[in-house]
């Protein structure tokens, strides 16, 4: 037996080992009752093929190199050989399969009509209200191709993100996938001959794959009141681009702006605006822009169009102030995922989709730009959310700073102790991929230049988020200032309020609007990636426990995550540090502006004084066999509180307006002492100044 096909006979050992671990997790005790060998395979049967699907569309090679490793296979043409003879028709044969088995699932959980929120509250007189607007968040709505290269055409009108096809031509033609999804990095548009747009209606953003819910949960919860097509609707958008370019290639603020206003019309009630993640900063961005005037850039409503026809603003899990993860993603093309294949396993997700090609795309899409941290050193710097080790004779390297001190914490740490003023000169290899992909021959760095700014920036142990971006925006992966993403956000505070700072809460108070209600509702005690350890990347020249990185070129990326670090007790796994959080944004986004930002009276930043409550959902994770790849009724993760059955009553609440006066703030984190510690962080450095 080869090793190719010792990897196939692993497969479902390896699979069903994965479901047989959850199973043990249960707390509930769900499981005590003795199921059936049918039961078993049926439960197996959705989480063997998504997690196959999540590999391909979400780009984390997590079972994958998992078998592989088992097997021994390290070679990038036994790994083509494995993905053609094993994924592939795995992902074909059990398709019908797990829809069925979705289909399945999705039925008894209509059938069980007590475990839905919205039967029991509308068993107690709840009905239908307010017009509901659903925006989505970061890569949950499926995206389609409506023109593309050759090798993309057969897959017209078809979803190349969130369907199987999609998953289909990352296995077998990963270049073709990416040249379609990835976006012009000047313009910020779409690349020539290429168009790729969001799907639309309910379905776009219901199920993920049509097996993995995203607002599917709350969709039905909100029809057992009354809601239906003509009282809600849900605004997809293409979520690669930043938010100036989707009003200017696709018009979605104004049709956003279209949408609510009929709503309100026609059914003679405000409207309520619900958004999830990276949806809510967009709607952050839409009041901006909808209040200002078309010729500051605005779309024209006035200045009192969000107190005439939006009631409240749900924000669920909004990446308010950004998240950490977008960093390491512009940098070096790395997330925790990605970070955790060491060894063979690396090597082989590594050859395939390397961090390269994952930065290259990462810094062509302007979302993942609007989603850099947002307050700067003020609030990032001030470290107050962070872990604070009083062990002095650790080996790795201080990433906290205490408070009141003038250094802010960094986002980012240098393990080469040769990172400092006296730095060995590195030299950037020759990216011959570079002229392939610039859509303009002269708008890339010279060599010198950007080796330059990257000397600059590695020559110091410790970089704040300030000096993080400053590089990323210098850089701009090669492209400079000419990188539309860059030149689309700003993060420093003007004198004036420019369209670029419409993304940062910190920088754009809220409308004038005295009657609207904003409810901040998120989940906590999840570790969530909040800062990194970083080493120049030599690769085959050698590491930095050596001299063979000095004086020799540097790969690109030229930096990337030093996965030896580790030190449990600071939360440092991996390379990464972590704070409190929903698993993918970290408490200090969800939660600052909504007890402190937009609560005081002094910043100017909620000027009409604006009600804002806040509710924080405690994680409690529960493995459940009819709903296997999701983590419970109660979890406070980024996507499953979407499904968490207490937001959903209290969303449900807030649109009936039914027993909403019961929907007040409730805190389960550290957030008010966070802020508290902020707050004193910057009068001590004012002090020093």
């Amino acid at each position: 037996m080869n090793k190719v096909e010792s990897v196939v006979s692993l497969t479902d050992t390896v699979l069903s080992d994965d479901l047989s671990q959850q199973s043990k997790r249960s707390a509930s005790g769900a499981l005590e009752q003795e199921e059936s060998p049918e039961q078993v395979q049926q439960a197996s049967i959705p989480r063997s093929v998504v997690i196959c699907i999540l590999i391909a569309v979400v780009f984390q090679m997590v079972a994958t190199p998992r078998l592989l490793h088992r097997a021994g296979v390290t070679e990038t043409d036994l790994f083509e050989d494995f993905l053609a003879k094993n994924i592939m028709p795995n992902l074909e044969h059990g398709w019908d399969r797990l829809n069925a088995s979705v289909s399945m699932a999705s039925m008894a959980y209509s059938a069980n009509e007590e475990k839905r929120p919205g039967y029991n509250i509308a068993k107690r007189g709840a009905v239908a209200k307010y017009p509901i607007v659903m925006i989505p968040g970061y890569i949950t709505s499926g995206l389609e191709l409506w023109s593309g290269e050759p090798c993309g055409r057969k897959y017209f009108r078809q979803r190349l993100w969130g369907s199987l096809s999609g998953a289909h031509t990352f296995f077998t033609d990963l270049d073709c996938y990416l040249k379609h999804l990835e976006l012009d990095p000047i313009t910020g548009s779409d690349p020539p001959n290429i168009r790729v747009r969001a799907s639309q209606g309910f379905e776009a953003a219901d199920y993920f794959m049509s097996a993995y819910w995203v607002w599917a949960k709350l969709i039905e919860n909100f029809a057992d009141v009354g809601y239906d097509a003509s009282t809600m609707t849900l605004m997809s958008y293409d979520w690669r681009l930043a938010f100036p370019i989707l009003e200017e290639r696709d018009g979605f603020l104004t049709k956003l702006r279209f949408a609510i206003e009929a709503l309100h019309k026609s059914r003679g009630e405000k409207v309520v605006l619900l958004a999830h993640s990276m949806g809510s900063s967009l709607v952050l961005y839409f009041l901006a822009w909808v209040t200002r005037e078309e010729h500051l850039g605005g779309g024209g409503g006035g200045a009192d169009w969000v107190d005439k026809h939006v009631h409240s603003f749900v924000n669920l899990a909004g990446t308010l102030l950004g998240t950490s993860k977008s960093a390491p993603a512009l940098l070096s093309g790395e997330i925790k995922d990605t970070v955790s294949l060491l060894g063979p396993i690396g090597t082989v997700t590594e050859r395939y989709f390397g961090r390269k090609r994952r930065k290259d795309l990462a810094n062509t899409w302007g979302s993942v730009w609007s989603m850099l941290p947002k307050g700067g050193n003020t609030i990032w710097g001030a470290g107050a959310d962070l872990q604070q080790s009083t062990d002095q004779n650790t080996s790795v390297p201080m990433h906290f700073v205490p408070l009141q001190s003038t250094q802010p914490a960094p986002i980012v740490s240098f393990t080469d102790s040769r990172s400092a003023s006296n730095t060995p000169s590195c030299t950037l290899q020759q990216n011959t991929s570079i002229e392939h992909n610039n859509p303009k021959n002269n708008t890339y760095l010279h060599a010198s230049h950007l080796q330059n700014i990257i000397q600059k920036f590695s020559s110091k142990a410790n970089r704040s988020i300030d000096e993080v971006i400053e590089f990323l925006e210098q850089w701009g992966n090669g492209y400079g200032s000419t990188l539309s993403a860059a030149n689309l956000h700003s993060f420093k505070k003007k004198d004036q309020l420019t369209p670029d700072l419409w993304h940062d809460p910190t920088s754009t108070p809220l409308p004038y609007a005295p009657s609207l209600k904003i409810y901040c509702l998120y989940g906590v005690g999840i570790q969530t990636e909040r800062a990194y350890f970083y080493k120049r990347n030599c690769g085959e020249n050698g590491d930095l426990s050596g001299s063979n990185c000095d004086n020799t070129a540097l790969n690109d990326p030229p930096f990337i995550i030093d996965a030896s670090v580790n030190d449990p007790s600071r939360n440092i796994k991996k390379g990464i540090l972590f704070a409190d959080g929903d698993g993918s944004v970290p408490l200090l986004s969800t939660g600052y502006m909504c007890v402190d930002g937009w609560t005081r009276d002094t910043n100017g930043l909620n000027p009409a004084g604006v009600n804002i409550t806040t509710r924080e959902y405690k994680d409690k994770q529960e493995f459940q066999v009819d709903d296997p790849m999701r983590k419970g009724p109660e979890s406070g993760d980024h996507v499953d509180i979407l499904g968490n059955v207490h937001a959903m009553e209290d969303i449900l609440k807030v649109v009936t307006g039914f027993e909403v006066e019961t929907v007040t703030t409730h805190l389960e984190s550290d957030i008010l002492n966070i802020t508290d510690r902020i707050r004193i962080n910057l009068l001590g450095r004012s002090t020093v100044t």
